[in-house]
């Protein structure tokens, strides 16, 4: 666009100093007009004339009663002519002519004339001004809406307009930008939105683009939003500075039931398959996302948490047996602890009983080769070291000299040993089937009903026994076991 620009001080150009030369009308008179400097300040579609305002003597008299006004034209137009009366004081004797309605970039001419009424009146030299080139008005709308979640967040744009002059007008291209707050200068991520999709003024913008790095949760962030015209003379706008906080994501997981399986010394917990979503995305290395196997006793309330290791599609985890407890049954879940809140997932449980130890039954010994028909018959442990013990002890004594020995100290179940033993002098030792010797030798005293051994080593260390009848759940729930000597209470 072709610009003009005119800067006009139309000092000097009028009469000046009242030296015209009079007007002779009847009798001659001396008649002056007297103009001053004049100046022109322009917009676009406007002008202020400021003049000294003129005047007229007559024989060297001044006529106090003059109207002053204002003729312009443009150039090339000169047959629209447009008079303006108006006028407002200036500063000392000055007069300011306000002119609107102009047409911008354009050359004017003007007159100032004086009219003092009757034959008394004329006007100025001319003298020129131009209006200033048009600068277009642009603008920009755009309201928006945030729906944010633990990673990504939503930004629905409306009323999304640039204008020109109060005219909307094509819009080429929306930049979405946004950034964390943490840091002195925020570091910008741009989503380019093509202008057709804003054709009615709204659209939706996900926030990151297809492939962006993820929002972090519960954080505060900023946005702004920058509009482009198609048409390229108009420069881009950018809306103010605006935020919003993610919030801690959704966690969802399709976790199998996991496999549980002895192999030799181990029991092993596979766990086929993990998926874990993070407001519906599938994650599979975040920063806070640990992978668990659960484990506890049937019957107990609290698991234990294992750290498992991470296979190309699920989870395994390997335990060595003699941390289990035979016979016992354990269950089993998979568990992932996701998200900035740690919010747990776990699978179905899976159960496994570890098996017992499969140890050979002992037979028992055809008969000894002492006589204890003084003790023999069965027997009850009542008292051990002066007090009723926390264990179960009991004995069955053959006239030959072979024993049985029911104990449950250490197990939920009787375990049985047999002993060939030597009573004499009413003192006993023996040895166990198995080839294993007594932890000690005993004196024996009977009270009728009543037996008491006392170690013959230490005096302090005497056990109580009581005839009775064996417990009928001593044949239902014996197991027969090879232990260490501590493990047998004689």
């Amino acid at each position: 666009m072709k610009r003009y620009l005119y800067i006009l001080l139309a000092a000097a150009m009028m009469f000046c100093g009242c030296d015209n030369e009079p007007i002779v009308l009847g009798p001659k008179l001396d008649i002056a007009y007297c103009f001053g400097p004049v100046s022109v300040e322009t917009t676009e579609n406007s002008a202020e004339v400021d003049v000294l305002k003129p005047y007229i003597t007559v024989d060297g008299v001044r006529l106090e009663e003059s109207t002053v006004y204002v003729e312009y034209w443009a150039v090339g137009n000169e047959a629209y002519t447009t008079k303006v009366y108006a006028y407002k004081a200036g500063s000392g004797a000055h007069v300011i002519f306000t002119i609107n309605d102009l047409t911008p970039s354009t050359l004017y001419e003007a007159t100032i004339t004086v009219d003092g009424g009757g034959e008394y009146g004329t006007a100025s030299k001319s003298f020129a001004f131009a209006t200033t080139e048009h600068v277009p008005v642009c603008t920009i709308s755009c309201r928006s809406e945030v729906e944010a979640q633990g990673l990504m967040a939503t930004l629905a744009l409306t009323d999304v307009e640039y204008r020109v002059d109060g005219e909307p007008t094509d819009i080429a291209s929306v930049k979405v930008e946004y950034a964390r707050t943490a840091g002195d200068e925020p570091s910008w991520v741009a989503i380019d939105v093509d202008g057709e999709k804003f054709a009615d003024g709204k659209e939706s913008v996900v926030i990151p683009a297809e492939g962006g790095d993820y929002l972090e949760e519960n954080r505060n962030y900023i946005y702004r939003v920058t509009i482009t015209p198609s048409d390229s003379s108009f420069e881009p706008l950018t809306t103010e500075t605006m935020d919003f906080k993610t919030d801690y994501a959704e966690v969802t997981a399709e976790i199998s039931t996991p496999e549980v399986v002895i192999e030799g010394a181990m029991l092993y917990v596979n766990v086929e398959s993990v998926a874990v979503y993070l407001d519906g995305i599938a994650v599979t290395d975040y920063h806070y996302l640990d992978y668990y196997i659960y484990m506890r006793e049937v019957g107990d309330k609290e698991w234990t948490e294992l750290e498992a290791e991470l296979t190309t599609e699920g989870m395994k985890l390997g335990i060595a047996l003699d941390v289990l407890t035979e016979g016992q049954s354990y269950e089993f879940a998979a568990a992932i602890v996701a998200g900035a809140a740690q919010k747990v997932r776990t699978s179905e449980i899976a159960t496994i009983e570890i098996p017992k130890e499969e140890t050979p039954v002992p037979t028992p010994p055809i008969g000894g080769d002492s006589d204890t028909t003084a003790i023999a018959g069965e027997w009850h442990l009542t008292q051990w070291r002066g007090t009723t013990p926390s264990f179960d002890v009991y004995m069955s004594i053959t006239e030959d000299g072979v024993i049985s020995l029911w104990q449950r100290i250490e197990s939920r179940e009787w375990q049985l040993f047999y002993s060939t033993v030597i009573y004499e002098d009413n003192t006993i030792w023996g040895e166990y089937t198995d080839g294993i010797a007594w932890g000690a030798s005993y004196y024996v005293a009977i009270d009728g009903d009543r037996m008491t051994w006392t170690d013959t080593a230490y005096s302090s260390d005497i056990s109580v026994y009581e005839r009775a009848t064996l417990p009928d759940d001593i044949t239902r729930s014996t197991v027969h076991a090879t232990r260490s000597a501590q493990d047998r209470f004689l």
